[in-house]
Protein backbone atom coordinates (compact mmCIF):
# COMPACT_ATOMS: atom_id res chain seq x y z
CA UNK A 1 0.00 0.00 0.00
CA UNK A 2 2.69 2.37 0.44
CA UNK A 3 3.85 2.94 -2.88
CA UNK A 4 6.44 5.57 -1.60
CA UNK A 5 8.08 3.88 0.65
CA UNK A 6 11.32 4.84 -1.18
CA UNK A 7 10.56 8.29 -0.38
CA UNK A 8 9.28 7.71 3.01
CA UNK A 9 11.29 9.41 6.16
CA UNK A 10 8.84 7.80 8.43
CA UNK A 11 9.92 4.43 10.17
CA UNK A 12 8.93 1.28 9.31
CA UNK A 13 5.10 1.01 8.05
CA UNK A 14 4.34 4.61 8.14
CA UNK A 15 2.56 6.36 5.02
CA UNK A 16 2.97 10.07 3.47
CA UNK A 17 -0.08 11.82 4.05
CA UNK A 18 -1.31 15.19 2.95
CA UNK A 19 -3.79 17.28 5.30
CA UNK A 20 -5.00 19.70 3.43
CA UNK A 21 -6.42 22.75 5.81
CA UNK A 22 -5.06 24.48 8.79
CA UNK A 23 -7.35 24.14 11.48
CA UNK A 24 -7.81 22.84 14.67
CA UNK A 25 -9.73 19.97 12.79
CA UNK A 26 -6.67 19.48 10.45
CA UNK A 27 -4.19 19.63 13.17
CA UNK A 28 -6.32 17.04 15.10
CA UNK A 29 -5.62 14.75 12.32
CA UNK A 30 -2.30 15.67 11.94
CA UNK A 31 -1.54 14.71 15.21
CA UNK A 32 -3.66 11.25 15.09
CA UNK A 33 -1.55 10.06 12.25
CA UNK A 34 1.56 10.86 14.03
CA UNK A 35 0.99 9.00 16.82
CA UNK A 36 0.52 6.02 14.67
CA UNK A 37 4.32 7.14 12.58
CA UNK A 38 2.63 8.11 9.81
CA UNK A 39 4.29 11.49 7.82
CA UNK A 40 2.76 14.70 7.44
CA UNK A 41 4.28 16.13 3.74
CA UNK A 42 3.38 18.44 1.27
CA UNK A 43 3.92 16.30 -2.08
CA UNK A 44 4.25 12.58 -2.92
CA UNK A 45 1.63 11.32 -1.05
CA UNK A 46 -0.10 8.28 -0.35
CA UNK A 47 -2.98 9.53 0.63
CA UNK A 48 -4.65 13.08 0.95
CA UNK A 49 -7.11 13.87 3.54
CA UNK A 50 -9.37 17.05 2.91
CA UNK A 51 -9.87 18.91 5.36
CA UNK A 52 -12.71 22.14 4.80
CA UNK A 53 -15.15 22.05 2.39
CA UNK A 54 -14.00 24.22 -0.12
CA UNK A 55 -11.31 22.60 -2.01
CA UNK A 56 -14.13 19.29 -2.04
CA UNK A 57 -17.11 21.77 -3.41
CA UNK A 58 -14.27 23.67 -6.00
CA UNK A 59 -14.08 19.86 -7.18
CA UNK A 60 -10.24 18.78 -5.88
CA UNK A 61 -11.76 15.18 -6.13
CA UNK A 62 -12.26 15.88 -9.78
CA UNK A 63 -9.20 16.97 -10.71
CA UNK A 64 -6.45 14.60 -8.78
CA UNK A 65 -8.86 11.69 -8.58
CA UNK A 66 -5.81 8.73 -8.83
CA UNK A 67 -4.29 10.46 -5.84
CA UNK A 68 -6.17 8.75 -3.13
CA UNK A 69 -8.09 11.53 -1.87
CA UNK A 70 -10.61 11.26 0.87
CA UNK A 71 -13.28 13.14 -0.16
CA UNK A 72 -16.66 13.21 -2.91
CA UNK A 73 -16.31 14.52 -6.53
CA UNK A 74 -17.71 17.89 -7.06
CA UNK A 75 -21.34 17.05 -7.86
CA UNK A 76 -21.71 15.43 -4.63
CA UNK A 77 -20.32 17.81 -2.57
CA UNK A 78 -22.94 19.68 -3.73
CA UNK A 79 -24.62 18.41 -0.98
CA UNK A 80 -22.81 21.08 1.74
CA UNK A 81 -21.92 23.25 -1.45
CA UNK A 82 -25.66 24.48 -1.94
CA UNK A 83 -28.89 24.45 0.46
CA UNK A 84 -31.30 24.46 -2.22
CA UNK A 85 -29.45 21.06 -4.03
CA UNK A 86 -29.56 19.28 -0.72
CA UNK A 87 -33.18 20.34 0.07
CA UNK A 88 -34.04 18.63 -3.67
CA UNK A 89 -31.96 15.87 -2.73
CA UNK A 90 -33.61 14.80 0.27
CA UNK A 91 -37.37 16.00 -0.90
CA UNK A 92 -36.70 13.34 -3.53
CA UNK A 93 -35.82 10.41 -1.68
CA UNK A 94 -38.05 10.86 1.53
CA UNK A 95 -35.44 11.95 3.59
CA UNK A 96 -36.85 13.63 6.90
CA UNK A 97 -35.98 17.67 7.11
CA UNK A 98 -37.59 20.70 7.52
CA UNK A 99 -40.31 22.27 5.24
CA UNK A 100 -38.71 24.80 2.94
CA UNK A 101 -38.82 28.15 0.86
CA UNK A 102 -36.29 29.41 -1.46
CA UNK A 103 -36.28 32.88 -3.21
CA UNK A 104 -33.90 34.34 -5.30
CA UNK A 105 -31.65 37.65 -4.09
CA UNK A 106 -33.36 40.52 -5.47
CA UNK A 107 -35.55 43.44 -4.54
CA UNK A 108 -38.65 41.15 -6.15
CA UNK A 109 -37.16 38.02 -3.93
CA UNK A 110 -37.34 40.31 -0.93
CA UNK A 111 -40.48 40.96 -1.88
CA UNK A 112 -41.94 37.65 -2.12
CA UNK A 113 -40.06 36.69 1.17
CA UNK A 114 -42.09 39.41 3.07
CA UNK A 115 -45.36 38.78 1.86
CA UNK A 116 -45.10 34.71 2.15
CA UNK A 117 -44.34 35.40 6.22
CA UNK A 118 -46.21 39.19 6.58
CA UNK A 119 -49.27 36.88 7.99
CA UNK A 120 -47.21 34.01 9.71
CA UNK A 121 -48.53 33.79 13.27
CA UNK A 122 -46.31 34.60 15.97
CA UNK A 123 -46.10 31.36 17.66
CA UNK A 124 -45.00 30.09 14.50
CA UNK A 125 -41.53 31.62 15.12
CA UNK A 126 -38.22 30.60 15.52
CA UNK A 127 -37.63 30.64 11.37
CA UNK A 128 -35.26 29.89 9.35
CA UNK A 129 -33.07 31.69 7.44
CA UNK A 130 -30.29 29.85 5.10
CA UNK A 131 -27.68 31.24 2.87
CA UNK A 132 -27.65 28.82 -0.10
CA UNK A 133 -23.82 28.94 -0.61
CA UNK A 134 -21.04 28.31 1.46
CA UNK A 135 -20.38 31.03 3.98
CA UNK A 136 -18.14 29.13 6.85
CA UNK A 137 -20.37 28.00 8.77
CA UNK A 138 -22.09 32.06 9.54
CA UNK A 139 -24.84 31.72 6.65
CA UNK A 140 -27.96 30.50 8.83
CA UNK A 141 -30.12 32.36 11.13
CA UNK A 142 -32.63 31.73 13.97
CA UNK A 143 -34.99 34.40 13.72
CA UNK A 144 -36.96 33.87 16.89
CA UNK A 145 -39.29 36.71 16.51
CA UNK A 146 -41.28 38.52 13.07
CA UNK A 147 -39.25 41.54 14.46
CA UNK A 148 -36.05 39.40 13.90
CA UNK A 149 -37.19 38.13 10.58
CA UNK A 150 -37.95 41.56 8.74
CA UNK A 151 -35.07 43.26 10.06
CA UNK A 152 -32.43 40.38 8.54
CA UNK A 153 -34.32 40.39 5.01
CA UNK A 154 -32.25 43.62 3.49
CA UNK A 155 -29.03 42.27 5.32
CA UNK A 156 -29.11 38.95 3.12
CA UNK A 157 -31.41 40.31 0.03
CA UNK A 158 -29.61 43.48 -0.83
CA UNK A 159 -26.15 44.00 1.17
CA UNK A 160 -25.44 40.04 0.91
CA UNK A 161 -23.48 40.52 4.69
CA UNK A 162 -22.09 36.99 4.07
CA UNK A 163 -20.70 37.16 0.64
CA UNK A 164 -22.28 34.13 -0.57
CA UNK A 165 -22.03 33.75 -4.42
CA UNK A 166 -25.52 32.15 -4.98
CA UNK A 167 -28.37 34.53 -5.34
CA UNK A 168 -30.20 32.07 -3.49
CA UNK A 169 -31.78 32.48 0.05
CA UNK A 170 -34.01 30.22 2.14
CA UNK A 171 -36.30 30.28 4.34
CA UNK A 172 -37.37 27.22 6.95
CA UNK A 173 -39.38 26.12 9.89
CA UNK A 174 -37.75 25.62 12.73
CA UNK A 175 -37.49 22.31 14.45
CA UNK A 176 -37.32 22.19 18.00
CA UNK A 177 -35.32 19.58 19.72
CA UNK A 178 -31.80 18.26 19.97
CA UNK A 179 -29.13 18.99 17.78
CA UNK A 180 -26.73 16.30 17.55
CA UNK A 181 -23.60 15.48 14.98
CA UNK A 182 -23.53 12.36 12.61
CA UNK A 183 -20.44 11.36 10.83
CA UNK A 184 -19.97 8.29 8.52
CA UNK A 185 -17.31 6.80 6.71
CA UNK A 186 -17.97 5.30 3.62
CA UNK A 187 -16.78 4.41 0.12
CA UNK A 188 -20.63 5.02 -1.12
CA UNK A 189 -21.76 1.69 -1.04
CA UNK A 190 -20.51 0.03 2.70
CA UNK A 191 -20.00 2.51 5.84
CA UNK A 192 -19.00 2.85 9.32
CA UNK A 193 -21.06 5.06 11.78
CA UNK A 194 -18.05 6.90 14.09
CA UNK A 195 -19.60 8.14 17.21
CA UNK A 196 -21.88 11.33 17.99
CA UNK A 197 -21.06 14.36 18.38
CA UNK A 198 -22.88 17.45 20.20
CA UNK A 199 -21.79 20.30 19.01
CA UNK A 200 -22.17 24.37 19.82
CA UNK A 201 -22.42 27.25 17.09
CA UNK A 202 -24.06 30.34 18.90
CA UNK A 203 -21.04 32.61 20.46
CA UNK A 204 -22.45 33.02 23.71
CA UNK A 205 -23.97 30.89 27.03
CA UNK A 206 -27.40 29.83 26.44
CA UNK A 207 -27.01 29.41 22.64
CA UNK A 208 -27.08 33.46 22.47
CA UNK A 209 -25.90 35.64 19.38
CA UNK A 210 -24.91 34.81 16.02
CA UNK A 211 -23.63 31.14 14.62
CA UNK A 212 -20.13 30.51 14.46
CA UNK A 213 -18.00 27.60 13.18
CA UNK A 214 -18.09 26.36 16.07
CA UNK A 215 -17.61 26.92 19.98
CA UNK A 216 -17.12 23.69 21.54
CA UNK A 217 -17.85 20.34 21.28
CA UNK A 218 -18.64 16.81 23.68
CA UNK A 219 -19.19 13.28 22.24
CA UNK A 220 -21.41 12.36 25.52
CA UNK A 221 -24.89 12.12 23.70
CA UNK A 222 -27.37 11.06 26.55
CA UNK A 223 -30.26 11.25 24.40
CA UNK A 224 -28.94 8.38 21.99
CA UNK A 225 -30.25 4.99 22.14
CA UNK A 226 -30.13 2.01 20.18
CA UNK A 227 -33.63 2.58 18.93
CA UNK A 228 -32.97 6.19 17.86
CA UNK A 229 -29.39 4.72 15.94
CA UNK A 230 -31.54 2.47 14.20
CA UNK A 231 -33.70 5.01 13.28
CA UNK A 232 -30.88 7.30 12.11
CA UNK A 233 -29.54 4.51 10.05
CA UNK A 234 -32.54 3.40 8.40
CA UNK A 235 -34.20 6.87 7.47
CA UNK A 236 -31.28 8.82 7.12
CA UNK A 237 -27.68 7.17 6.21
CA UNK A 238 -28.76 4.59 4.48
CA UNK A 239 -31.50 6.50 1.61
CA UNK A 240 -28.62 9.07 1.57
CA UNK A 241 -26.20 6.47 0.29
CA UNK A 242 -28.96 5.07 -1.78
CA UNK A 243 -29.84 8.69 -3.07
CA UNK A 244 -26.11 9.34 -4.08
CA UNK A 245 -25.88 5.99 -5.97
CA UNK A 246 -29.22 6.78 -7.90
CA UNK A 247 -28.59 10.12 -8.85
CA UNK A 248 -25.18 8.76 -10.01
CA UNK A 249 -23.21 10.49 -7.50
CA UNK A 250 -19.85 8.87 -5.97
CA UNK A 251 -19.76 10.12 -2.66
CA UNK A 252 -17.07 8.38 -0.95
CA UNK A 253 -14.96 9.66 2.56
CA UNK A 254 -16.80 11.23 5.59
CA UNK A 255 -20.18 12.00 5.22
CA UNK A 256 -21.26 14.36 7.72
CA UNK A 257 -24.64 15.06 8.93
CA UNK A 258 -26.14 17.50 11.16
CA UNK A 259 -29.71 16.38 13.12
CA UNK A 260 -32.29 17.47 15.27
CA UNK A 261 -33.99 14.83 17.17
CA UNK A 262 -36.99 15.69 17.44
CA UNK A 263 -39.97 13.10 19.79
CA UNK A 264 -37.97 10.84 19.15
CA UNK A 265 -37.23 11.18 15.53
CA UNK A 266 -34.43 12.65 13.31
CA UNK A 267 -34.31 15.00 10.90
CA UNK A 268 -31.97 16.14 8.72
CA UNK A 269 -30.83 20.00 9.20
CA UNK A 270 -27.70 19.73 6.47
CA UNK A 271 -25.41 17.97 5.30
CA UNK A 272 -21.58 18.52 5.16
CA UNK A 273 -19.04 16.38 3.30
CA UNK A 274 -15.93 16.69 5.10
CA UNK A 275 -15.90 16.44 9.49
CA UNK A 276 -17.06 19.09 11.20
CA UNK A 277 -14.83 21.38 13.17
CA UNK A 278 -14.76 21.13 16.30
CA UNK A 279 -16.55 17.88 15.97
CA UNK A 280 -13.46 16.10 14.78
CA UNK A 281 -10.81 16.96 17.66
CA UNK A 282 -13.32 14.98 20.08
CA UNK A 283 -13.45 11.97 17.75
CA UNK A 284 -9.74 11.93 17.34
CA UNK A 285 -9.37 11.81 20.76
CA UNK A 286 -11.49 9.09 21.59
CA UNK A 287 -10.46 7.12 18.25
CA UNK A 288 -8.12 4.31 19.31
CA UNK A 289 -6.45 3.18 16.15
CA UNK A 290 -4.43 3.99 13.24
CA UNK A 291 -7.22 5.82 11.39
CA UNK A 292 -5.04 5.64 8.00
CA UNK A 293 -6.30 2.13 6.91
CA UNK A 294 -10.20 3.18 7.45
CA UNK A 295 -9.00 6.64 5.25
CA UNK A 296 -7.61 5.43 2.74
CA UNK A 297 -10.38 2.56 2.25
CA UNK A 298 -13.08 5.35 1.71
CA UNK A 299 -11.44 6.84 -0.80
CA UNK A 300 -12.03 4.08 -3.17
CA UNK A 301 -15.58 2.86 -4.47
CA UNK A 302 -16.21 -0.65 -3.66
CA UNK A 303 -13.35 -1.01 -1.49
CA UNK A 304 -14.43 -0.01 2.17
CA UNK A 305 -14.60 -3.19 4.76
CA UNK A 306 -16.66 -2.26 7.76
CA UNK A 307 -14.82 -3.77 10.13
CA UNK A 308 -15.98 -2.54 13.74
CA UNK A 309 -13.64 0.99 14.48
CA UNK A 310 -12.40 1.07 17.75
CA UNK A 311 -13.40 3.85 20.30
CA UNK A 312 -12.50 4.25 23.84
CA UNK A 313 -15.88 4.69 25.63
CA UNK A 314 -14.33 7.40 27.20
CA UNK A 315 -15.96 10.72 26.88
CA UNK A 316 -13.98 13.61 24.62
CA UNK A 317 -14.91 17.31 25.47
CA UNK A 318 -13.26 20.39 23.40
CA UNK A 319 -13.68 24.08 24.26
CA UNK A 320 -12.77 26.80 21.31
CA UNK A 321 -10.65 29.80 22.55
CA UNK A 322 -11.54 32.69 20.45
CA UNK A 323 -10.40 36.22 19.63
CA UNK A 324 -12.95 39.26 21.26
CA UNK A 325 -15.72 39.98 18.64
CA UNK A 326 -15.80 36.56 16.58
CA UNK A 327 -17.51 36.19 14.54
CA UNK A 328 -17.44 39.64 13.87
CA UNK A 329 -14.77 41.85 13.39
CA UNK A 330 -11.76 41.04 15.47
CA UNK A 331 -8.07 42.16 16.57
CA UNK A 332 -4.86 39.69 16.20
CA UNK A 333 -1.77 39.71 16.88
CA UNK A 334 -1.85 38.98 20.79
CA UNK A 335 0.63 36.58 22.08
CA UNK A 336 -0.47 33.20 23.67
CA UNK A 337 0.33 32.35 27.33
CA UNK A 338 0.36 29.27 29.17
CA UNK A 339 0.32 26.40 26.36
CA UNK A 340 3.71 25.23 27.67
CA UNK A 341 1.90 24.21 31.66
CA UNK A 342 -0.95 22.15 29.82
CA UNK A 343 -0.33 18.63 31.24
CA UNK A 344 -0.14 15.47 29.00
CA UNK A 345 -3.83 14.38 28.98
CA UNK A 346 -4.87 17.75 27.48
CA UNK A 347 -4.17 18.77 23.93
CA UNK A 348 -4.19 22.44 22.67
CA UNK A 349 -5.36 22.10 19.08
CA UNK A 350 -4.03 25.04 16.90
CA UNK A 351 -6.42 27.01 14.66
CA UNK A 352 -5.59 30.73 14.50
CA UNK A 353 -2.28 30.36 15.97
CA UNK A 354 1.04 31.99 14.14
CA UNK A 355 4.62 31.29 15.12
CA UNK A 356 6.55 34.38 14.76
CA UNK A 357 10.70 35.23 14.51
CA UNK A 358 10.53 35.62 18.08
CA UNK A 359 9.72 31.53 18.67
CA UNK A 360 6.54 32.85 20.13
CA UNK A 361 2.44 32.20 19.46
CA UNK A 362 0.40 34.72 18.40
CA UNK A 363 -3.38 34.80 17.55
CA UNK A 364 -3.77 34.73 13.52
CA UNK A 365 -7.61 34.05 12.90
CA UNK A 366 -11.11 34.02 14.86
CA UNK A 367 -11.14 30.70 16.18
CA UNK A 368 -7.99 30.30 17.69
CA UNK A 369 -7.10 27.11 20.33
CA UNK A 370 -9.48 23.79 20.56
CA UNK A 371 -8.50 22.87 24.50
CA UNK A 372 -9.40 19.43 24.16
CA UNK A 373 -9.23 16.36 26.90
CA UNK A 374 -11.15 13.08 27.54
CA UNK A 375 -12.02 11.02 30.36
CA UNK A 376 -14.25 8.64 32.00
CA UNK A 377 -17.37 11.02 32.00
CA UNK A 378 -17.97 14.61 30.78
CA UNK A 379 -17.94 16.17 34.12
CA UNK A 380 -14.09 14.92 34.26
CA UNK A 381 -13.21 16.19 30.83
CA UNK A 382 -14.82 19.35 31.28
CA UNK A 383 -12.64 19.56 34.75
CA UNK A 384 -9.69 18.90 33.13
CA UNK A 385 -10.29 21.87 30.05
CA UNK A 386 -11.74 24.44 32.44
CA UNK A 387 -8.92 23.96 34.57
CA UNK A 388 -6.49 24.92 32.29
CA UNK A 389 -7.80 28.03 30.56
CA UNK A 390 -8.05 31.74 32.01
CA UNK A 391 -5.35 33.64 33.59
CA UNK A 392 -2.95 30.89 35.65
CA UNK A 393 -3.33 28.83 32.07
CA UNK A 394 -3.89 29.07 28.63
CA UNK A 395 -4.99 32.66 27.68
CA UNK A 396 -4.25 35.44 25.35
CA UNK A 397 -5.55 39.40 25.54
CA UNK A 398 -9.49 39.49 24.40
CA UNK A 399 -9.77 36.10 24.92
CA UNK A 400 -13.45 34.46 24.79
CA UNK A 401 -14.79 31.31 25.01
CA UNK A 402 -18.09 29.91 26.25
CA UNK A 403 -18.11 28.28 29.80
CA UNK A 404 -21.47 26.13 29.35
CA UNK A 405 -20.29 23.11 26.97
CA UNK A 406 -21.62 20.36 27.46
CA UNK A 407 -25.25 21.13 28.42
CA UNK A 408 -27.94 20.00 26.93
CA UNK A 409 -30.88 21.78 25.61
CA UNK A 410 -32.94 21.46 28.06
CA UNK A 411 -31.01 23.51 30.13
CA UNK A 412 -30.44 25.74 28.11
CA UNK A 413 -34.03 26.48 27.41
CA UNK A 414 -34.91 26.38 30.80
CA UNK A 415 -32.32 29.66 31.68
CA UNK A 416 -33.79 31.50 28.26
CA UNK A 417 -35.58 34.70 28.48
CA UNK A 418 -35.95 34.46 24.80
CA UNK A 419 -39.11 32.92 24.80
CA UNK A 420 -40.57 34.11 28.09
CA UNK A 421 -39.82 37.33 25.75
CA UNK A 422 -41.87 35.75 22.96
CA UNK A 423 -44.71 35.17 24.88
CA UNK A 424 -44.55 39.04 26.26
CA UNK A 425 -45.01 40.06 22.44
CA UNK A 426 -48.00 37.72 21.40
CA UNK A 427 -51.03 40.33 22.61
CA UNK A 428 -53.26 41.03 19.63
CA UNK A 429 -52.45 44.33 19.59
CA UNK A 430 -48.68 44.34 19.23
CA UNK A 431 -49.76 41.84 16.53
CA UNK A 432 -52.03 43.96 14.65
CA UNK A 433 -49.60 47.00 15.26
CA UNK A 434 -46.64 44.98 13.63
CA UNK A 435 -48.86 44.04 10.65
CA UNK A 436 -50.10 47.71 9.80
CA UNK A 437 -46.87 48.49 9.80
CA UNK A 438 -44.93 45.83 7.04
CA UNK A 439 -48.41 46.92 5.06
CA UNK A 440 -47.01 50.02 5.21
CA UNK A 441 -43.39 49.12 4.08
CA UNK A 442 -42.13 50.28 1.07
CA UNK A 443 -41.27 46.95 -0.05
CA UNK A 444 -44.85 45.96 0.06
CA UNK A 445 -46.38 49.06 -1.59
CA UNK A 446 -44.02 48.52 -4.03
CA UNK A 447 -45.07 44.67 -4.85
CA UNK A 448 -48.68 46.05 -4.40
CA UNK A 449 -48.35 48.44 -7.25
CA UNK A 450 -46.44 45.75 -9.35
CA UNK A 451 -49.39 43.47 -8.78
CA UNK A 452 -52.05 45.90 -9.75
CA UNK A 453 -50.15 46.68 -13.00
CA UNK A 454 -50.02 43.04 -13.69
CA UNK A 455 -53.60 42.69 -12.81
Amino acid sequence: MNSLKHLNPCHEGGNRVIVIGNGGREDAIRWKLQQHGHCIVESLADLTIVGPEVPLVDGIVDRHGAKHIVGPNRVAAKLEGSKLFAKQFMTRHDIPTARYMSYVRSPDGMNAAILDNMDRPTNEYPLVVKEDGLCAGKGVHVCKTDREFFQLLPQLFTNNIHKSKSNKILVEEFIAGEEVSCFVLTDGYNYNLLPFVRDYKRVYNGNEGPNTGGMGATTYVPFMTERLEDKIRKTIIEPTLYGCREDGMRYTGILYIGLMIKDGNPYVIEYNVRFGDPECQTIMMIWDQDIYEPMYQSAHVNMYDPKPVIFSNDVAVTVTLCSGGYPSAYETGYQIHGLDTLPEDVIAFRAGVEEREDGNLYTSGGRVLNITARAETQAEALAKVYAVIGEHGVHFENMHYRTDIGTTNEKIHATNKASQWNQRRRGRRNTDECRTRFKNHSHNRRASLLSNRRG
